[in-house]
């Protein structure tokens, strides 16, 4: 009986331990994606195939005219602006002759960007980093 009773307080504090890890893995620590402004970032936003809990970079706003896009860019990490700009470029490369990415830390898109990558056909990728940042 002694045996009994310990085997199932054993399973029923698994059990609250199961439940325990999958609330704290369901929370999310990373904000809600900033607002995107234009249809062109939401179409960049939904090619990333990522859920809005994993989410790295976001494209808040983009224009494009003429052959040529710029791209705004909120992430966590700035420096990993180049890895951004080539998803952003890449599957839309044949459709324009320059793109220009300003990638800015999340929650500060009224600032100057402290990063930007510029592509073109016929300079490939260029990073600028703005002093301060």
């Amino acid at each position: 009986m002694f045996t009994r009773l310990v085997w199932v307080a054993f399973v029923w504090f698994a059990a609250l331990l199961g439940l325990a890890a999958a609330m704290h893995g369901s929370g999310s620590s990373r904000p809600p994606r900033p607002r995107v402004t234009t249809a062109l970032a939401r179409s960049i936003n939904d090619a990333q195939h990522v859920s809005d809990f994993r989410w790295r970079w976001s494209a808040t706003s983009a224009t494009s005219a003429m052959r040529e896009m710029v791209v705004n860019v909120e992430a966590f990490r700035i420096d990993e602006a180049r890895a951004i700009a080539e998803a952003i470029v890449e599957p839309r490369r044949t459709h324009y002759d320059d793109i220009l990415i300003y990638v800015r830390p999340v929650g500060r898109g009224a600032q100057l960007a402290p990063r930007r990558v510029e592509w073109s056909r016929r300079d490939g990728y260029v990073l600028t980093r703005y002093e301060g940042h």
